[in-house]
């Protein structure tokens, strides 16, 4: 997909095709309703994501065609895969490498706000936490050169539908965002819908229109840590933009 001209917007920078359905479909389809440009910077192509966790580059090429129904789905501008990074394996490749592809990705689009994976990547996966770091390091060059984005935030999915309790960092479980995207949520679950080789993807979709169904509000939730949110902070913000 090609990008477009206008700089700005929401940008998330994850590591595996399916993190931007688990993780931040709902804000991304809300910054794009309301106008703004969305982007996606994923940095393997999950060759790894067979039943017995195998790489194989046939894998690599369908989960890249469900990445790329689940960014129609979600109404996203544009979505770009780094090479060279294996599947499971970001953590053993060259850091600085890493965050220097990052850091030319978004100098050249300027997004407005960032979202990322925070230290214990929400599963605690090395990938999810290599491209977090990886992606905060990038932010303070771009801050070193003046055009940092506004803001960059975390996932804490503290409002997961599905009701999983993860071993979540500090900075994971002190959501300070609290994202409603019930209007959007059948868009989530579609491009959920769209990641059918992952099992998980599938047990997610069916807590998420479960969640739907039920006609109860539902939100993702988000840390912002950079600028750092004052403590206390007892009421939620609603909008990352």
């Amino acid at each position: 997909m090609a990008y477009p001209i206008a700089p700005g917007g929401l940008a998330a920078i994850l590591a595996h095709p399916d993190d931007e359905s688990f993780g931040c479909a709902g804000a991304l389809a809300v910054a794009h309703d309301a106008g703004a440009t969305t982007r996606l910077l994923v940095v393997t192509r999950g060759e790894a994501g067979s039943a017995d966790g195998s790489s194989d580059p046939a894998t690599g090429d369908q989960r890249e065609a469900e990445l790329i129904c689940a960014a129609r789905a979600i109404g996203l501008d544009e979505v770009s895969l780094l090479d060279g990074y294996p599947d499971g394996g970001v953590a053993d490749q060259p850091f600085e490498r890493l965050v220097d592809e990052i850091t030319a990705w978004m100098a050249e689009r300027r997004p407005a706000a960032v979202i990322t994976f925070g230290p214990h990547g929400v599963t605690g996966h090395p990938d999810h936490i290599a491209v977090g770091n990886a992606t905060r390091w990038a932010v303070e060059r771009l801050a070193d050169r003046g055009i940092a984005p506004n803001a960059v935030y975390v996932i804490s999915p503290i409002f997961d539908p599905s009701g999983n309790r993860y071993d979540l960092s500090g900075e994971e479980q002190a959501a300070t965002h609290r994202i409603p995207i019930t209007k959007v949520a059948a868009r989530k679950a579609e491009a959920l819908g769209c990641h059918a080789s992952q099992t998980d993807a599938s047990e997610e979709l069916a807590a998420l229109k479960a969640a739907i169904e039920s006609g109860e509000p539902i939100h993702e939730g988000y840390s912002r840590v950079r600028p750092l949110v004052p403590s206390p902070h007892p009421e939620f913000d609603t909008a990352l933009l």
